[in-house]
Parts: structure tokens; C-alpha cells; sequence
């Protein structure tokens, strides 16, 4: 890789995943929903479809809470001496010597990567985000990626 460019290390499309997900749980919730409000017997009988929607709603809160995917950052940026990191629209640049760990995880199938730092920043002590698609069948890959940033933050802190 060459470090003296920047360089896209995350997903490009975890913007849209993330939205993607919270649209997915209000479409599942209107599915359930709709046809009973549109024939009408949601207010002849709403114990039933009240039920279904709590425990849809119990479910993605479940999920969202494991995968805690509003976590992940947006964008990941290898700028060579350091990370450049984006959630939402709040950026910051991370030198490789104020990280102290990179690592692999796995939360309900979702692969992804924690950058551990010495001290809290903007975004709090890790840094979480998706790899790129290429690699999400592969954890073998997403590990070299963690291994080769942990192996760089190590040489920067020297």
C-alpha cells in the first residue's frame, strides 16, 4: 500500500448501510401495520397487531444494541502518518501514535474493525468501522488490515 496517499480503509457505503438499516425496521414495522389500518381491523382488534409491533420493535432494538451500528464511523481514511475519521459530519485526524490497538470483531455477522487510542477523542477512546466490501467475506483479510494499522501505530509511538 502506499502510505504517501490517502486512501479508503472503510466500507464506502456505511452511510447508506446505516440508513438502510433503520429504513429496513420502519418498512418491516409499516408491513406489519398497513394492511391491518388499511382494511380497518386495526381499531376493531388492535391487541394483536400492538403485540407484533412491540415485539418487532424489541427485536431491532435488540439488534441495534448488539451491533450498536449508529457506532460505526462513516468513512476511514489512511492519510499515511495518520487516520482521518468521519461520523456523521464531525471529522478528526488521528495520528498512527496516539492509537494503541487495532483489532477484529465480529457482532452478529457484521465484521469489523476497533481502533483503540491512548486518549479519548471527539469520537471517544475506539473508533469503529466497517472494511471495505471486498474483505467481508474474508476475515482472514479483515485481520491483516487490523494487523497492519496496529503494526504501524507500534513503529509511530517508537
Amino acid at each position: 500500500m502506499n502510505h504517501g496517499a490517502m486512501q479508503v480503509i472503510s466500507f464506502k457505503n456505511t452511510r447508506l448501510f446505516k440508513r438502510g438499516m433503520w429504513l429496513s425496521a420502519a418498512a418491516l414495522i409499516a408491513f406489519v401495520v398497513l394492511p391491518a389500518a388499511l382494511d380497518g381491523t386495526l381499531l376493531d382488534n388492535p391487541v394483536p397487531h400492538v403485540f407484533a409491533v412491540g415485539v418487532l420493535i424489541v427485536c431491532w432494538v435488540v439488534f441495534f444494541w448488539r451491533t450498536q451500528i449508529y457506532c460505526v464511523a462513516d468513512e476511514v481514511l489512511d492519510c499515511g502518518d495518520h487516520l482521518r475519521v468521519r461520523r456523521g459530519r464531525v471529522d478528526e485526524d488521528i495520528p498512527f501514535s496516539k492509537i494503541s490497538a487495532v483489532e477484529m470483531s465480529t457482532q452478529v455477522g457484521i465484521h469489523r474493525l476497533t481502533v483503540r487510542l491512548r486518549e479519548l477523542g471527539r469520537f471517544g477512546g475506539r473508533i469503529e468501522f466497517l472494511p471495505q466490501a471486498s474483505l467481508w467475506s474474508n476475515p482472514a483479510g479483515v485481520r491483516r488490515v487490523a494487523s497492519g494499522l496496529a503494526e504501524r501505530a507500534n513503529q509511530a509511538k517508537c
